[in-house]
């Protein structure tokens, strides 16, 4: 399978011999999406014959901590995060890249500034302090790093100049996520009361409004009246923002489709809270038999390729960030309809075209090779080819 556009790796010290200076400036040892990026990067980073420092930013959110929120991350990974070193207070870089929120873009004694940044629902606004950016020069000049194309466009709409807005997709983990065998994945299934027979359709993520996940528990509880040996199993990242499954599940409460809240549909819906491990979401992505991100905004969604790289196929939103890497060989997409609010661009995504995805899996009519699906991920959003075309944009 060729992606729709490959992330291409390069040798970014054939050229010069030149050692280049990096301080990166973000988080470490949590799971927060921007935190997981950074230490994938550091890791990736550390092969290079670079001089690598990471100043530690403070948490967005002063509860989180290393212990309630920790990153799941072997003991050799976390070794390599913690091997790096700290800058010195007056030192200088060629290249200072900020991953942490809210943005920063004050001025830095480096030859070079990058600001990492998502915008889920094409609007910054709120993500930065606006009294730096006074001067309208100082926008046009500032260097962004983004996910994907869905996200450049809130840049651009706040004023960032389009060649200074790259590009540069998430990626996943070969050796966190990959295929197990099947006596290993009958196991799992066991141990979460899961019969053979079963149809497991899993969604991680924050449970926030623009994850979509009211939409997938609907085409659940209206799927589950005709296929009873269906399974959901939601992941959340309560233990970072506190919002958990049982909000949307009252509020259907008070739609029409409360009538398939009964006790058949809900024992069969598996929640779970706790911090995993990246081995135990790997073994969730494995017992599942399609995954499903019915998003609404999203910056980039690295979730279904790291589902992808486990070999099981993903039905997501059609329109939004995903479409930088889907392709039809790897799932299926929701049908959805472009909403253009004062203060946010997001997709409505189809509840009859998700259940009709939903069940075409269920029904086999539409059947994935479980080698092809990861052996797309891995080998087109490997970590490696990510980070050799960062290195490209900082020497650029």
């Amino acid at each position: 399978l060729v992606a729709n556009e490959k992330v291409e790796g390069s040798t970014p010290f054939a050229r010069s011999k030149k050692i280049m200076k990096i301080c990166i400036e973000g988080w470490r040892k949590i799971n927060h999406s921007y935190a997981l990026v950074n230490q994938r990067q550091l890791i990736e980073l550390t092969k290079y014959p670079v001089l690598l420092k990471h100043r530690d930013v403070s948490f967005y959110n002063k509860n989180w901590n290393e212990k309630k929120n920790f990153n799941g991350f072997s003991i050799e990974d976390n070794l390599i995060i913690d091997s790096i070193e700290f800058p010195k207070e007056d030192e200088i870089f060629d290249v200072i890249y900020r991953i942490s929120f809210p943005y920063n873009f004050k001025k830095s004694l480096s030859k070079k500034l990058f600001v990492f940044g998502t915008s889920e629902y094409q609007n910054i606004k709120d993500h930065y302090n606006q009294s730096e950016f006074n001067d309208k020069k100082l926008i046009s000049d500032q260097r962004i790093i983004t996910t994907s194309n869905w996200s450049k466009q809130g840049f651009l709409k706040a004023g960032f100049t389009s060649s200074n807005v790259q590009v540069l997709s998430c990626g996943v983990d070969k050796k966190s996520f990959y295929i197990i065998d099947q006596q290993k994945k009958d196991l799992i299934k066991k141990k979460l009361n899961i019969r053979k027979d079963n149809f497991v359709i899993s969604s991680v993520g924050a449970m926030s409004e623009n994850k979509g996940i009211d939409y997938l528990l609907i085409a659940y509880l209206i799927l589950k009246k005709k296929y009873n040996n269906l399974i959901l199993i939601l992941k959340d990242q309560s233990n970072l923002y506190n919002i958990n499954v049982s909000e949307y599940l009252n509020k259907i409460k008070k739609t029409k489709y409360s009538h398939l809240l009964n006790e058949n549909s809900l024992k069969d819906i598996i929640i779970i809270s706790k911090n995993l491990s990246i081995q135990m979401l790997n073994d969730l992505y494995n017992i599942s038999d399609c995954y499903v991100s019915s998003y609404r905004a999203e910056g980039f969604n690295m979730t279904p390729l790291e589902a992808l790289s486990s070999g099981t196929p993903i039905i997501v939103t059609k329109g939004g960030s995903t479409d930088d890497y889907f392709i039809e060989e790897i799932g299926l997409q929701i049908e959805s309809n472009l909403i253009e609010l004062k203060d946010k661009t997001m997709l409505d995504p189809n509840l009859d075209s998700l259940i009709a995805n939903i069940a075409m899996m269920i029904d086999k009519k539409k059947v994935y090779n479980s080698i092809d699906l990861s052996n797309y991920a891995q080998n087109n959003y490997n970590w490696s080819k990510i980070t050799a075309k960062l290195i490209d944009i900082f020497k650029k």
